[in-house]
């Protein structure tokens, strides 16, 4: 018995083992910097199921100085943050650095457009709060409102310098020790969200506002103008696993708030998000909203609104909870 199950073990994680090693490298040499001497230009992809990227690392001929660019992350995220080493920002080394741009990173931008401006914002001011009544992160990305129908662009870059690099350093985590003074933010944004952009009708509506949504985002439109509300991305309020997986499910609109019901596979919870329209503020509440309650009857599918409460399931709990909205409206404003 013992066999069969070391057998089975071994079969399954065949497909794991498989997955792990799909990755690919090109080597490129050619004289970068016009010295009569060739470099070499190293490319390396790895790809997995919820993670993906690699580095780009170039080796000059004459001194032989290796240069290395980072772009990996996971697909919770649309953005990625590459750290440029100090050395190679000197004017000798901008034919080396010129190329690993070119090969490691998409379009450059000045400036980011709105929706990175939300998830930059929102990465910037986020607060990770442990003795809150209802929330365990708050955030308040700033966007302007929008005279014309809001789209998601190709993937681009911008490059990150000063106090927002500090920042966003700690937030990455900077895992090879490196000095630097610059990097780059890339930017992701998947196929799908561009595409539903163009024949969204809104899910729902009041004399005010009407809100739309993506797979991954939410938006409203006010009069003609527009405004982002919520992108899924696990460097603001969590996000799925994988991009294919659906995030935005239900959504409520109660006066100048949202509720928003944000699926988090694999997970067997989901999130429940506030937002406030006009300031942008957003939390998500601390709670585990589950679909399963550990009774016979199961748990709820999703929250419900009912004589001014939130109502859901939560995880391993055999009654439903109930909040008071006024009580989250006014928490959430508090900040």
């Amino acid at each position: 018995m013992k066999k069969s199950i070391l057998f089975l073990l071994i079969l399954v994680g065949l497909p794991q083992l498989t997955m792990a090693l799909q990755y690919k490298i090109d080597t490129t040499v050619v004289d970068f910097n016009k010295d009569k001497v060739l470099d070499t230009l190293i490319n390396y992809y790895e790809y997995g199921s919820s993670c993906s990227g690699g580095d780009v690392s170039i080796i000059n001929g004459k001194t032989k100085e290796k240069f290395t660019l980072y772009n990996e992350g996971c697909y919770s995220s649309f953005t990625r943050f590459i750290r440029v080493p100090t050395p190679l920002n000197l004017e000798t080394n901008a034919p080396f650095l010129k190329v690993l741009k070119d090969t490691v990173l998409p379009k450059k931008r000045g400036h980011p457009e709105s929706s990175l401006n939300w998830l930059l914002s929102g990465t910037l001011s986020l607060k990770v709060v442990e003795e809150h009544p209802f929330f365990d992160r708050i955030a308040a990305p700033k966007t302007n409102w929008i005279p014309n129908e809001l789209t998601l662009p190709e993937a681009y870059y911008i490059t990150v310098s000063g106090d927002s690099l500090q920042k966003l350093d700690l937030l990455y985590g900077n895992n090879f020790n490196q000095e630097y003074t610059t990097a780059f933010l890339a930017y992701y944004p998947i196929a799908d969200s561009r595409a539903q952009l163009a024949n969204l009708t809104p899910i729902i509506k009041n004399t005010e506002y009407e809100i739309y949504k993506t797979s991954h985002c939410v938006f409203v439109k006010k009069g003609k103008t527009y405004k982002w509300l919520f992108i899924s991305d696990s460097h603001v309020m969590g996000a799925p696993d994988r991009h294919s997986w659906q995030a935005i499910n239900q959504i409520q609109l109660i006066d100048n708030y949202l509720i928003i019901h944000q699926d988090v596979p694999p997970d067997n919870v989901y999130n429940i998000q506030i937002v406030n329209i006009e300031t942008q503020k957003v939390a998500r509440l601390k709670f585990e909203p589950s679909y399963n309650n550990w009774s016979d009857e199961g748990g709820m599918k999703t929250f419900k609104i009912l004589e001014n409460q939130l109502i859901f399931t939560e995880y391993g709990e055999p009654e439903p909870k109930k909040i008071p909205l006024k009580q989250l409206f006014e928490a959430l404003d508090q900040f």
